[in-house]
């Protein structure tokens, strides 16, 4: 004996499941990650001259870093947010409309930021993510601990979820 479904529950229940699908090949992936736009003016404070690097394991490097800011004291540091985006220049002009989406995992003096990047333009890559440990110093200012990156291919291009493997 088969369960009557009334059509307009089975109808409702159709919606339901194809937005979830949606929201399963979303790039975010990531529950609580927002929205973030660099800020319309500089922090004070001297840019890192360097730039992060990431090995073949996505592990990050940042040599450097650590050492400009305690030369430098830049204000830039004070905060954890505007930390990560001068260690992984998110304040350049990007070609094109590049979406950043912030995640911060913790609060305390060792905060977690996940920054994930959509819309790159890119034929292979559909999202990079940075997920960086930091450190408040007994002076305020942030410093980095370690940090990976992952990325998710395009479609037929590669592993669908965020992983260190590079995409074809």
């Amino acid at each position: 004996m088969g369960v009557f479904v009334p059509v307009k529950n089975r109808v409702m229940a159709l919606v339901l499941i194809a937005l979830l699908l949606a929201g399963c090949s979303d790039a975010i992936e990531q529950p609580g990650a927002t929205p973030w736009t660099p800020p319309a003016t500089q922090t004070p404070g001297a840019p890192w001259p360097d730039r992060v690097t990431a090995d073949a394991g996505g592990v990050l490097a940042a040599p450097g870093f650590n050492a400009h800011i305690d030369a430098t004291a830049p204000a830039w540091a004070e905060a954890a947010d505007s930390t990560v985006a001068e260690l992984l220049n998110l304040n350049r002009g990007f070609d094109g409309p590049v979406a950043i989406y912030l995640h911060r995992d913790k609060t305390d003096d060792d905060p977690v930021l996940t920054v994930t990047l959509t819309k790159l333009g890119d034929d292979s890559i559909q999202a990079m993510r940075y997920r960086v440990v930091l450190h408040r110093e007994t002076d305020g200012r942030f410093r980095f601990v370690s940090g990976e990156r992952t990325q998710r291919c395009q479609s037929g291009r590669g592993h669908q979820t965020f992983e260190a493997a590079r995409c074809s």
